[in-house]
């Protein structure tokens, strides 16, 4: 009993919100086009590095969105974009 309170006291101090949370997250990367933008969150919390070290680890392309699971042309745009050198 006393834990349904406490949730509702919680529910009381902090509101029911704005409404829902929006569908896409506004990014501050302008170099970077909305296709390329949607597959970022797949290389983690910093997918420049992330693409750095699979690309000196000596990865083509293919072979990292294979590992990712995303199409090539995304990976090869963003080595491109953020000029990482290495095999393609």
């Amino acid at each position: 009993m006393t834990d349904k309170n406490n949730r509702m006291d919680i529910v009381r101090q902090l509101g029911l919100g704005e409404g829902p949370l929006p569908a896409q997250i506004e990014s501050r990367r302008d170099e970077l086009t909305y296709e390329m933008q949607k597959h970022l969150h797949i290389l983690g919390p910093t997918p420049k590095r992330c693409l750095v070290m699979f690309a000196d680890l000596g990865l083509s392309d293919p072979e990292i969105a294979r590992y990712f699971k995303i199409p090539t042309t995304i990976v090869t745009d963003l080595r491109r974009v953020w000029d990482i050198d290495g095999v393609t």
